[in-house]
């Protein structure tokens, strides 16, 4: 009797984990097109970088290298945007010198940004998946987030 309930109770929480698995993925919407970065992200990278953001999409070409071979393609393609409840993600390839992979999450309230989250990778991210498993090993190295203010008189 009691390898019977045993048996139960082990069938129960693996059909709950994976039940749980499957909610945590659904609930991200992934975007993975540079005209749904929203504003309060682009806003960001005005910020922190005194200027817009450049960016491919992922089925366009960027300069992959530091060598540049196309003057007016940017330096980055977008991997992955994806979009869950307040909080938003956004990896790129970064080229030039040492391509990497680059990790932002942000949370945003209405006009509001916040808990922004900085990483970097050389691994190959490009889906929630792999984001979330390296994320998990210890291969995306997080930064502070450093930004430039531009006052206006």
């Amino acid at each position: 009797m009691r390898k019977i309930i045993l048996l139960i109770f082990v069938f129960f929480i693996i059909i709950s984990c994976k039940n749980e698995k499957s909610r945590k993925d659904i609930n991200w919407i992934v975007f993975n097109e540079k005209n749904k970065i929203p504003k309060q992200i682009k806003d960001f990278f005005q910020a922190a970088e005194n200027g817009e953001i450049e960016i491919a999409n992922p089925d366009e070409e960027f300069n992959t290298t530091d060598v540049v071979t196309k003057p007016n393609l940017p330096f980055r393609q977008l991997r992955l945007l994806e979009k869950k409840n307040e909080l938003w993600r956004m990896v790129y390839i970064q080229g030039g010198i040492g391509k990497s992979y680059q990790f932002y999450e942000f949370k945003i309230q209405g006009d509001t940004i916040s808990d922004v989250k900085k990483g970097y990778s050389f691994e190959n991210i490009g889906t929630n998946d792999s984001l979330e498993y390296y994320i998990g090993k210890g291969k995306l190295k997080f930064e502070k987030v450093r930004l430039k203010y531009k006052w206006i008189d």
